[in-house]
């Protein structure tokens, strides 16, 4: 299927020198707890040939907390991308490969934020815990919110492997459209669920994803999610793949 597309997956993107090492990490929606057993992780269990690879949906439905001495409902979405910021600073001056790819959830905040368009704060009601704590402390730490600003604007829809043959994206692929690029456009890579999941078409690439959460991992030969939904469990799983060998790694928020 993917085979006669392989020009739209690599187009305007240089691919990494590969040495079938990943790190994968979906989604997060905020879950701070989890997100600093995950820190402690790369930097301390991975070696500088592994690519670290998060999944997107950094944002909402995180967990309670304090931001500068205010409480707020949804502070884990500061936190963690708070903390991503310092960690992509910190795998730059180790020379550790890190990819931050763009989720469903990352649209909202790219229009509300970047593309001024206000009404999709009130469409979706479930934004504003989280665009309150962000709010608060845009207005008392301006240089976080350039830094914010630019996170949002360096993640990638996608990252392709054409040596492994694996592709890393948010949701999932159509595999009734062999153009690519119109669905990068058109934001199926981000949303689409059912059509790819269910679909028995064999993919000539293994696709790795989030966003459709599972009780366990979704293991298929050409297919492989990851997302949780950790906001409604206590548990999180990241994919570790070591040439030949994939080990899923659980984390619980306890």
């Amino acid at each position: 299927m993917f085979q006669k597309i392989n020009n739209s997956f690599l187009e305007n993107q240089d691919e990494l020198e590969s040495k079938h090492k990943y790190l994968v990490i979906p989604d997060l929606h905020g879950t701070y707890s989890i997100y600093k057993k995950i820190e402690h992780y790369i930097k301390n269990h991975i070696d500088k040939d592994t690519i670290v690879i998060f999944l997107g949906d950094y944002f909402d439905r995180g967990e309670p907390g304090t931001v500068l001495e205010k409480e707020f409902k949804d502070a884990g979405s500061y936190l963690l991308v708070r903390d991503l910021i310092n960690l992509k600073e910190w795998a730059n001056s180790n020379q550790i490969s890190m990819l931050f790819l763009k989720g469903n959830h990352e649209i909202f905040y790219e229009e509300y934020y970047l593309n001024d368009n206000k009404e999709i704060r009130d469409e979706f009601k479930f934004l504003d815990a989280t665009m309150s704590c962000f709010d608060y402390v845009f207005k008392h730490d301006r240089s976080f919110y350039e830094k914010f600003i630019s996170f949002l604007s360096d993640l990638v829809p996608y990252y392709v492997d054409k040596k492994f043959k694996y592709l890393f994206v948010h949701a999932g692929v159509d595999p009734d459209n062999k153009n690519f690029k119109s669905q990068v456009s058109d934001e199926t890579i981000f949303w689409i669920r059912d059509q790819f999941l269910f679909s028995t078409k064999k993919l000539n690439f293994t696709v790795i994803f989030g966003h459709t959460p599972f009780s366990k991992p979704y293991m298929k030969s050409d297919k492989i999610g990851l997302d949780s939904g950790v906001y409604s469990r206590d548990y999180f799983f990241m994919l570790n793949i070591n040439n030949e060998n994939q080990k899923i790694i659980k984390l619980t928020k306890n």
